[in-house]
């Protein structure tokens, strides 16, 4: 997403229903460190910036629908070695806005659903929803070390040292017969 005058200041809170009637379309840049949720995740707070594309519109049977695009670049930790892992995350939501329960049960099955509860939809909590539920379940490097060295043993190895433990135990005055008494 270029830097140009269709990016636009995202609002807050939107009535999602009238924005499908109206057909609207959002386009722009929310910092990272706007999302409570992914900031926790981050290596280090910095000035990356999530970029939004979003359509009110509706399916091709018309229910009122979310779709676009969320692409995310952020700098998290690395699971095996710990360190700063620049990942990118790409959301494609396609949601149907649903007002009630009782259509959420019915079409849970069929295709993801956002529930809009009192009419209104805080458009930072479902980019970040939509954020998490693309992010891979373990981040890492391709390629690294991991943070400490693995040690690795058979079970022949784990059975011998118990054996040296156990004789150790079982006699813990055996230091004592090289010494001579006058």
């Amino acid at each position: 997403m270029s830097k140009n005058s269709s990016i636009q200041r995202l609002p807050v809170e939107v009535e999602p229903f009238r924005l499908v009637e109206q057909g609207r379309k959002f386009q722009g840049r929310i910092p990272v460190t706007d999302f409570p949720r992914l900031r926790d995740l981050l290596f280090e707070a910095n000035d990356e910036m999530v970029n939004v594309n979003l359509e009110f519109t509706r399916t091709e049977t018309g229910l009122p629908m979310i779709k676009g695009q969320i692409v995310a670049r952020m700098q998290m930790i690395c699971s095996r070695c710990l360190d700063s892992a620049l990942i990118e995350i790409i959301a494609n939501p396609e949601v149907v806005l649903v007002s009630t329960d009782a259509q959420a049960q019915k079409l849970q099955d069929v295709t993801d659903i956002w529930l809009v509860e009192d009419k209104k939809l805080f458009l930072s909590d479902f980019i970040e929803d939509e954020i998490l539920l693309a992010m891979p379940i373990v981040i890492s490097h391709d390629e690294c070390q991991p943070a400490r060295k693995l040690i690795e043993a058979s079970p022949d190895d784990i059975a011998r040292d118990g054996n040296n433990d156990e004789q150790q135990k079982q006699n813990p005055f055996a230091v004592l017969k090289d010494l001579k008494l006058n």
